[in-house]
């Protein structure tokens, strides 16, 4: 079996394109899809990882 070598390149914003950087601390720290995360999490602790 081939090993996937782990993509370390950046892809490239549009000419256009602006990063806000005050964004990434006004949400860091609220729960997004929260009700998503516990239902993965129950179904992995009932369930567990599918076979390979």
């Amino acid at each position: 079996m081939k090993t996937k070598k782990a993509k370390t390149e950046k892809k490239e914003l549009p000419k256009d394109f602006k990063v806000n950087s005050s964004l990434a601390d006004k949400y860091a720290d609220q729960p997004l899809f929260k009700d998503k995360v516990d239902r993965a999490n129950y179904i992995l602790k009932t369930i567990g990882l599918p076979k390979v």
